[in-house]
C-alpha cells in the first residue's frame, strides 16, 4: 500500500479554536450602545417638552432613595424584612452593610421613575409603599405616593382566586410644586403607624389609620398564591 504523504495531512480541527476564530471574524456591531444613546436622547427630549429639569429630578431621586433605604433599615432593626426597588446594590456601595454606605456617582439618578418598599413579613402579604412619576392629561409631570394592601380574596369563575388590592393616596403633586417638608410629614405619619402596627402584630392598625386619614385610590385584583 502506498504511503500517504505527510505534506497532505490535515491537522484535526480544534472546536474551541474554530469557534473563537468565527467569533473574532464577526463585524464590530455597536448597535446596542447606539440604541441606548438614542433612548437616552428620547428620554431627555420628552422630559424637556414637559418642562422638567433632569437635575432637579436627579436630586429629588437621591433624596427618595436615601429616605427609603433608611426606612428599610429601621424595620430591619426590629426584624421586619422589606424589599426595595430599585435595589440598593444598583445605586449604593457599602463599607459596612447596611448602615455605612454612599451613592454611586456613576448611577443615573434622573432615570429612576418607580420606587417601592414591599413588606415581606408573614401576615402582611400585598402591603407596599409605592412612589412613581407620571404625566397627567395636561402633560404635567407628577409625583405620586400610595400605600397598598390586600383587603381579602374573591373567587372568579374563570380566573380563580384573586386578591383585592386597595390603595390609599398619600401624596400627589406636580413635580415643580413638590414640598419635601409636606412629603416627609406624610411619610413620617405612615412609617410611624406602620412600625407600631408591626410591634403590635396588627396590620389592621395601619390600614384603619390609612382609611380614616387619606383618600382611597384605585382597587385592583391580583392573582392569589393559593390554588383554586
Amino acid at each position: 500500500m502506498p504511503r500517504r504523504s505527510e505534506k497532505n495531512e490535515v491537522p484535526p480541527a480544534d472546536d474551541a479554536q474554530s469557534t473563537t476564530s468565527m467569533a473574532m471574524a464577526l463585524p464590530d456591531d455597536d448597535w446596542l450602545s447606539s440604541l441606548r444613546s438614542e433612548l437616552a436622547k428620547v428620554q431627555k427630549e420628552t422630559i424637556a417638552r414637559t418642562g422638567e429639569d433632569l437635575q432637579t429630578r436627579a436630586e429629588m431621586n437621591r433624596r427618595l432613595l436615601q429616605d427609603l433605604w433608611e426606612i428599610h433599615n429601621l424595620f430591619e432593626d426590629i426584624s421586619v424584612h422589606l424589599t426595595m426597588e430599585p435595589s440598593q446594590t444598583i445605586f449604593a456601595t457599602f463599607t459596612e452593610f447596611p448602615h455605612q454606605w454612599q451613592f454611586k456617582e456613576t448611577f443615573d439618578f434622573a432615570s429612576v421613575k418607580n420606587f417601592e418598599l414591599k413588606d415581606r413579613a408573614p401576615g402582611w402579604l400585598g402591603q407596599a409603599l409605592k412612589i412613581w412619576y407620571y404625566t397627567n392629561k395636561e402633560g404635567d409631570p407628577h409625583l405620586r405616593m400610595i400605600y397598598e394592601w390586600c383587603e381579602g380574596e374573591t373567587y372568579h369563575r374563570y380566573s380563580g382566586w384573586m386578591r383585592v388590592i386597595t390603595q390609599a393616596v398619600l401624596y400627589d403633586e406636580v413635580v415643580d410644586k413638590v414640598s419635601l417638608t409636606q412629603f416627609h410629614h406624610i411619610l413620617k405619619d405612615l412609617v410611624t403607624t406602620w412600625y407600631a402596627s408591626h410591634l403590635n402584630h396588627d396590620p389592621n392598625h395601619l390600614t384603619n389609620h390609612l382609611r380614616e386619614r387619606y383618600p382611597k385610590g384605585t382597587t385592583q385584583t391580583k392573582e392569589s398564591f393559593r390554588a383554586a
